[in-house]
């Protein structure tokens, strides 16, 4: 009797251990996830270790946006460097329908009907405008020259007059001409003023442009009348050789007040 009651007990105790470990392997049974990573420990705000770490966290990230932007600055030069790449050979490699044109040897005539300066080689031109590229000693662009007609004379200049004026034309419209053109072009006038040539008085005015590679480019645009017609005389140099363009302007000035109508100032008048 003692023993099947101890048996009895036996096998109540092994049930009620097997049948929760059963229930708790089972699908059914709760999943229950364990942490055995070390948990962090909490560090006081601005204390030694937390500037320690901050600072350290900062200096990461200013690495890392040097990097980033050494990355960039390297992608735009290389890309600056193709294009000035691709700009010279395309430069540099002439077109196949290009005809070449034998430059030209015979000296360019004035619309006075006299040479220009040795220096003036005739270039591309049309019957509103006479246009020239300026040559150093040694044959080498200069720079660049203009004729054109304004318009007709308003009549004779009136000294006693306040308003001064280029053949009855106001020197202030002449010159709103000229800053509308600089405008334009990204330049600005720096002076006005006139002065005898060939007897008479020729308004002129000082402007600069940039040119290519930041450099200060001399802008003189003279405007004189001659046969009833105001005419306008523009150069474009560098500022070191303005002076010595402005003198073959002046000549060329000298040639066209002193001179009378003929075939070369009726084509351009038209």
């Amino acid at each position: 009797m003692i023993r099947a009651i101890a048996l009895s007990l036996a096998l109540l105790i092994g049930l009620g251990v097997i049948i929760p470990l059963a229930t708790d392997y089972a699908e059914a049974g709760a999943k229950k996830h364990y942490k055995y990573g070390k948990k962090k420990k909490k560090i006081k705000k601005y204390s030694r270790t937390w500037w320690r770490l901050y600072r350290a966290r900062m200096k990461r990230k200013k690495a890392m946006q040097a990097r980033i932007r050494a990355i960039r600055l390297r992608q735009l030069r290389l890309a600056r460097a193709r294009q000035e790449t691709s700009e010279t050979e395309t430069v540099k490699t002439p077109k196949r329908s290009a005809r070449v044109v034998p430059e030209e040897t015979t000296p360019a005539i004035l619309p006075s009907g006299e040479t220009a300066p040795k220096t003036w080689k005739k270039s591309q031109s049309t019957q509103a405008e006479m246009q020239f590229r300026v040559d150093d000693d040694n044959g080498s662009a200069l720079g660049s020259a203009s004729i054109s007609v304004v318009g007709p004379s308003m009549g004779g200049d009136d000294s006693s007059s306040k308003t001064k004026t280029v053949g009855g034309v106001p020197t202030a419209s002449l010159r709103r001409n000229v800053i509308d053109r600089m405008i334009k072009e990204n330049g600005w006038v720096v002076n006005d003023f006139q002065k005898e040539i060939g007897g008479k008085k020729v308004y002129v005015v000082v402007a600069q442009s940039e040119g290519a590679g930041g450099q200060i480019q001399s802008r003189i645009f003279y405007f004189a009348e001659a046969d009833g017609r105001i005419y306008s005389v523009s150069t474009n140099a560098p500022n070191d050789s303005s002076e010595r363009i402005a003198e073959e302007s002046e000549k060329v000035i000298n040639s066209l007040v002193r001179s009378r109508q003929n075939p070369q100032q009726a084509e351009l008048n038209k």
